[in-house]
Order: C-alpha cells, then sequence, then structure tokens
C-alpha cells in the first residue's frame, strides 16, 4: 500500500515570492558595499601616490590616477601641497616639512532598474607624511647642505 502525500500546490510560489526581493535587496547591498570599498582602497592608493610625487616634487599625474578610481569626468579630484617647516628648525628655514595629499571622489546615484537606485558614494581619503628625502636635487636637501657647510666653515674658522 503506497501512501501518497498531497503538497500544497501554491506553497513553493509563495515562498519565491517572498523570498526573491530579501535576496535582490541583498545582493544589491553587497554590490554597493563592494563598490564603496573598491573606491575607498583606490582613492587612498592615489593619494599615497600622489603625496610621495608631490613631496618629491616630480610632476603631477592627477588625471591619471583620477582615471584609475573610476573612469567618468569628474568623479575624482585628487590634490597635494607641501608645509614648509617655518619656525620650527630656526637654522634651517624653508626646509620642506609635511606633505599632505588628499583624494576626493563622489559618484552618483547608480540606476539599477526601472524603480531601485542604489545610494550615491562620496568619499574623502587624505594622506600625509615627510617626504622629501633631501636629496642633492631637492630645495631641502641645498638647504641642509648649505647650513651644515656654513657650520663646519665657521668652526674652521675658529
Amino acid at each position: 500500500m503506497k501512501n501518497r502525500r498531497k503538497s500544497p500546490c501554491g506553497q513553493s510560489l509563495v515562498e519565491t515570492a517572498l523570498v526573491l526581493p530579501l535576496l535582490l535587496i541583498l545582493l544589491g547591498g553587497g554590490y554597493w558595499f563592494y563598490r564603496n570599498l573598491s573606491l575607498s582602497s583606490s582613492a587612498e592608493s592615489a593619494s599615497h601616490a600622489q603625496m610621495l610625487r608631490a613631496g618629491r616634487r616630480l610632476a603631477g599625474i592627477e588625471p591619471r590616477l583620477s582615471g584609475t578610481i573610476h573612469p567618468g569626468d569628474n568623479v575624482a579630484h585628487i590634490e597635494a601641497h607641501n608645509d614648509p617647516l617655518i619656525g620650527e628648525v630656526p637654522l634651517f628655514r624653508g626646509l620642506a616639512g609635511r606633505t599632505t595629499a588628499s583624494a576626493d571622489v563622489s559618484l552618483g546615484k547608480e540606476p539599477v532598474g526601472a524603480f531601485l537606485d542604489l545610494p550615491s558614494h562620496a568619499l574623502r581619503r587624505k594622506a600625509g607624511g615627510a617626504v622629501d628625502c633631501w636629496g642633492k636635487e631637492t630645495p631641502s636637501g641645498s638647504t641642509v647642505r648649505r647650513t651644515v657647510q656654513g657650520i663646519l666653515l665657521t668652526g674652521v674658522l675658529r
């Protein structure tokens, strides 16, 4: 004797209708989170690269760096500047101090479908450090060299 059990006719359809929107929301949120993480790490890498180039007084490559973050126009803005050590070290006026660079990324809402837009991305990443290595070609290097030579010559003349 076979025991046949009747399954509910529409249960799987109802379960699919309830679970599918949740699954789509999870996938969309995962995509947005990955996109934000990717933009954040790219912006941080670009700000470090610009900080090193600006600190060593090399030509800026801001358009190329912003293209590595996102290929769209007006999405990423990268800038850097050197803060001198004026007043902090009396004998070595005009030395390059701390170099700071920042990358600003603002990406608008991304349309996913007819009724859904993912939230926008707006982030700022900064990098700072003492980059000028005081080599022969740098202004800080020539200032240090002249000051040390002056101190040595003054000591020899005594």
